[in-house]
């Protein structure tokens, strides 16, 4: 007999994808936190086990049906989370090739702005700040990519 609050023990799991995708599917049809649902479905699954030592044809049963059930849910999720992925990529997309189109057009404006490149060709001039950008990006600062590229370096 135990008085007060029934002792608890912490532990860790690891759980492959699949696994996790299905418990935090169930979390959330639940309203319930990741730590949550695993207590339950431990909870279920132990009480299922147990119940099947009596009546092994009813948990047969059960699991024939929530099966198929959970697989439909992992099934779904995983063609939303692919819709979703779509549509970010199609944002991103457009976000990209937008700023490809400004960078050209600054190149053409700069072109006509300054005398000294007339006879220096867009894809020599863009090439170059590709490259300032690409070490920028790699964590270096304007001067520092600026430098490298002065010293012959890529």
């Amino acid at each position: 007999m135990t008085t007060g609050k029934d002792k608890s023990k912490v532990m860790s799991l690891r759980l492959p994808d699949k696994t996790y995708r299905r418990l935090h599917a169930y979390g959330v049809s639940k309203g319930l936190s990741d730590s949550a649902a695993a207590r339950e479905l431990i909870a279920a699954g132990l009480a299922s086990d147990g119940l099947a030592l009596y009546s092994t044809e009813l948990g047969t049963y059960l699991r024939g049906v929530m099966q198929p059930l959970l697989e439909q849910l992992d099934r779904t999720l995983g063609e939303r989370n692919a819709e979703q992925e779509d549509r970010i990529a199609r944002v991103v997309h457009r976000a990209t090739r937008a700023s490809i189109v400004a960078a050209i057009a600054a190149v053409e404006i700069e072109k006509g702005t300054f005398d000294g490149l007339d006879g220096v060709s867009a894809s020599d001039i863009y090439a170059a700040y590709d490259k300032q950008a690409r070490l920028m990006q790699s964590g270096m600062s304007l001067a520092e990519a600026r430098e490298r590229l002065a010293d012959g370096k890529s």
